[in-house]
């Protein structure tokens, strides 16, 4: 699921390039590695686990992570990063295949370019809401004072 270029679905690396790096030649890992490398609860990462996002083998009741579920759980990570709902992060997951990354790719940028768009929708949204807080708390800063003035007058 990693591009040529090391960059999954052409978002940014996850902040824990140091531990993936050093883990590298690694084949499983335990969900503290995982959780520290990626910055998830426990909790997340069970919940990941529940919605079918990742698939960790079991060994007795330890769970071990494969290098595929590293790779999703990136995905997972630079998802939240845009703040991106899961069922999104769910289609892009379910888009890729084990020989081709390609399709998870294009799906990953629809999703992502989406989410930018309503990103600045929202901030527009919320840039016209300060304005007319503004104008309201001028209007009633102006009540008062036209109040003190009379009483004072």
């Amino acid at each position: 699921m990693t591009h040529e270029s090391g960059v999954v679905l052409g978002l940014p690396q996850g902040h824990g390039e140091r531990e993936a790096g050093a883990a590298a030649n690694r084949n499983l890992f335990t969900i503290g590695e995982i959780a520290r490398e990626f910055g998830f609860t426990l909790r997340a990462l069970r919940f990941y686990e529940e919605k079918g996002l990742i698939s960790p083998r079991r060994n007795g009741n330890r769970r071990l992570y494969s290098v595929e579920d590293r790779q999703r759980l990136e995905v997972i990570a630079n998802g939240k990063k845009i703040g991106m709902p899961l069922d999104d992060i769910h289609e892009i997951l379910r888009a890729g295949t084990a020989n081709d990354d390609t399709p998870m790719i294009r799906v990953a940028l629809e999703k992502a370019t989406a989410r930018l768009d309503a990103l600045e929708a929202e901030k527009a949204q919320v840039e016209s809401f300060t304005r007319e807080a503004l104008k309201l708390i001028d209007g009633l800063n102006k009540k008062l004072s036209d109040k003190a003035s009379a009483v004072a007058g």
